[in-house]
């Protein structure tokens, strides 16, 4: 991959060269002009090893032709299974892209979660203990993956899209995210995507741009190619609402503006009765921008892991400019909790700080 610019390029030849006999397994061979909403806005200091991000930055919006020869011959394909391709979905943009299993350090589209030989082996569910959901297969990794592809960790994570925002405030943001998504993962029993996929064997991400016709969902902006477009909670994560099948298709512009705000909050009553109607939530839901109180009575339940178990993990006693990630996540639970009906039903600031001083 790299930036053409105004060059053209006719043809692109690929040689492998084995040294001694054996079979060569290749999947989805592609080529083309890649484009990409982030590609078009980055800051050019983030473009400058784009080639590193292979396959998870091929988003082709006009495809070439791809010729396969063997020995200066065409190719021949027989029903025998030379090699195993493991894929991983991406809790950002929803796709199953591939992982390197047998050589976990030589990444594919997923960078290493725990690297350092104190950390290792990998023991944190979703990063180093994945389960497949049509089989209920799980794998135990050494140094297990990031919850993002490079990607999006690179453009949706760590990328500064909003220059108003400090860095130690964008830290913040992203730091309690993570720790929703996490905190939701836990208690949820898996991701939602991977659910979404074992349910109705489809990719959310091309369920929800199909159901929108590849439209923005709010100002109707089309999407040309099916790029440049951004799949929204519907109801938010600032709420603990997962990323499941209710999500919509939204233009970076509405997305923006939507931020962590309830649909009631956002859109008009009439764009309300066509998210009930599109998305299966129904009106009343939809008006009340109350949290998930399905995620909220599971933690209630289970306060003592959430303390002991959860906020021990690497991800929640990581710190950031001096502030602890998993004090960040209490604060912002509490904000939730405010908001559930008839007021918040616990302090958890105020349990946070008794069982620390306890502790």
């Amino acid at each position: 991959m790299w930036n053409a610019g105004d060059e053209s390029h006719d043809e692109v030849r690929v040689v492998f060269t084995a040294k001694r006999s054996g079979r060569l397994a290749v999947h989805g061979l592609a080529c083309g002009i890649v484009n990409h909403l982030h590609l078009d806005d980055a800051r050019p200091v983030l473009l400058r090893n784009m080639y590193q991000f292979s396959p998870e930055a091929h988003f082709i919006t006009t495809a070439g032709k791809v010729i396969l020869k063997a020995g200066g011959a065409a190719p021949i394909a027989d029903d025998k299974r030379c090699a195993e391709l493991f894929v991983k979905s991406c809790n950002r943009c929803a796709r199953f892209l591939p992982v390197n299993i047998p050589h976990e350090r030589n990444h594919l589209s997923f960078s290493n979660h725990c690297v350092a030989d104190h950390r290792r082996p990998c023991k944190h569910n979703g990063f180093g203990r994945l389960r497949n959901p049509d089989t209920d297969e799980s794998l135990s990794l050494d140094y297990g993956f990031q919850l993002e592809c490079r990607f999006c960790k690179k453009f949706e994570v760590n990328a500064a899209h909003n220059p108003k925002r400090t860095a130690a405030q964008m830290k913040e943001d992203a730091a309690r995210r993570r720790g929703f998504e996490l905190l939701i993962e836990a208690l949820s029993g898996g991701t939602p995507q991977l659910q979404y996929r074992h349910e109705t064997g489809r990719e959310l991400a091309d369920d929800v741009l199909a159901r929108s016709n590849g439209c923005c969902f709010n100002c109707g902006k089309p999407f040309p190619k099916g790029r440049g477009w951004h799949l929204d909670h519907t109801r938010p994560l600032a709420l603990l609402w997962p990323l499941d099948g209710t999500a919509t298709a939204l233009c970076g512009g509405c997305n923006s503006e939507k931020r962590d705000r309830a649909p009631v909050e956002f859109y008009a009553p009439e764009k309300l009765q066509e998210l009930a109607e599109l998305t299966g939530i129904s009106m009343d839901e939809l008006r009340d921008p109350k949290p998930n109180m399905a995620v909220v009575g599971v933690l209630l339940k289970r306060l003592d892991w959430f303390f002991d178990e959860f906020l021990a993990t690497p991800d929640m006693t990581r710190e950031h400019d001096g502030k602890i990630a998993g004090e960040l996540v209490v604060k912002a639970l509490q904000k939730v909790l405010e908001r559930c009906p008839g007021g918040a039903p616990i302090d958890l600031v105020a349990e946070f700080n008794s069982r620390r001083s306890a502790g």
